[in-house]
């Protein structure tokens, strides 16, 4: 394999959080593992996230905000985007997460924002949704190669136009299976107890950022049709949901311990680029319900994945099926990688990487 001095490593948030941000941090974790320094660049960092042993090849480079973020998200994004190459490492690699309009050796895609509106309804851009897209558009054009995170992702960046067909790829996500396996469900007993819900339960985890992306009018609508008292909706997350069945259990740090405890994990989404939590989810022995909008799927099967179309009868009989597994002790894994049909560990997906660089 080539020898590669260093990585510049674009992502608008290197710190603890879900999904792309969870996959960056464990992609800067696998270059590092093998030697390779690591420049991060970001908005947000948090040097916490990496251990130890690794921190000495990892340099966080956090560039200072001229847009104010709570005013709005999207202009700060743009505004760290049209600046974040200034500070790459000369002579280094660069690896883009994040929407750069400049020469990359490498984007990496979870989705694009056209298609993302598109399966949101959106039928009129705002003016910072063509901001982003134009951002994209010129991400995707001047990479030498493009990484989707799933056949849908890669399939919404070849229909862009922005860059010839050949030089897009699909690899899945990597999960760190020193977090996400079977040896979790050690904590789930204790960790039930602490959410109050009893052993004869059936426990639905709910890992969202956007309760409306993620479909939880369809979730909460399928509980009140099936009116199961037993039934609990956990909420990872951030903003509460006032549901009888609901259970807000806020950020968690732990979330392994979470799917862990879980019965099942759920996500009926109106669009999932691909939905890493999934796999973390299956790793952890515990099922996940997905909508077929979730890229996911292409990279799934059952006994750990329950496909659903994301109509009201498809979740509805999505948690009855899982809650008839339950009931007869079928629904937990002993063998979660069955269920998942793509090289997952951060190893290998990372040489494939170095392989594209």
């Amino acid at each position: 394999m080539k020898k590669i001095p260093g990585i510049n490593f674009i992502f608008h948030t290197i710190a603890r959080a879900g999904g792309m941000e969870r996959a960056v941090v464990d992609m800067i974790c696998g270059f590092a593992a093998k030697g390779i320094p690591v420049r991060g660049i970001a908005m947000r960092t948090d040097i916490s996230v990496f251990p130890e042993n690794l921190r000495d090849k990892i340099e966080l480079i956090r560039v200072p905000a001229k847009f104010p973020w709570n005013l709005s998200q999207r202009f700060a994004n743009w505004d760290f985007e049209n600046r974040a190459a200034s500070f790459c490492k000369p002579g280094w690699k660069i690896i883009s997460a994040s929407r750069v309009p400049a020469p990359t050796d490498m984007a990496i895609s979870g989705g694009t924002h056209l298609a993302h509106l598109q399966k949101k309804g959106k039928k009129k851009p705002s003016l910072t949704d063509k901001m982003t897209m134009a951002h994209e558009v010129a991400l995707y054009s001047q990479a030498k190669i493009c990484v989707a995170h799933s056949q849908m992702t890669r399939d919404e960046i070849v229909a862009l136009n922005a860059t010839p067909p050949e030089k897009v790829i699909c690899l899945f996500p990597p999960v760190d299976t020193s977090k996400f396996n079977l040896e979790t469900r050690r904590s789930r007993t204790e960790i039930r107890k602490s959410w109050g819900v009893k052993d004869s339960d059936f426990v639905l985890l709910f890992p969202s950022n956007n309760h409306a992306l993620k479909g939880a009018d369809l979730i909460l609508a399928a509980l009140d049709e099936i009116n199961d008292p037993e039934i609990k909706l956990v909420v990872a997350s951030r903003r509460p949901i006032d549901h009888p069945r609901a259970i807000n259990i806020g950020f968690r740090k732990d979330v392994e311990k979470c799917y862990a405890a879980a019965d099942a994990t759920i996500l009926a989404s109106k669009y999932e680029a691909f939905g890493l939590v999934a796999v973390e989810s299956i790793l952890c022995g515990t099922p996940a319900l997905l909508s077929e909008a979730c890229g996911a799927t292409d990279a799934l099967c059952e006994p750990g994945c329950i496909k659903f179309p994301r109509t009201p009868d498809g979740v509805r009989a999505a948690i009855e099926s899982a809650r008839e597994r339950h009931r007869t002790g079928t629904l937990a894994l002993d063998a979660p990688e069955k269920s998942v049909l793509y090289p997952y560990s951060l190893e290998l997906h990372i040489d494939a990487l170095l392989e594209h660089l």
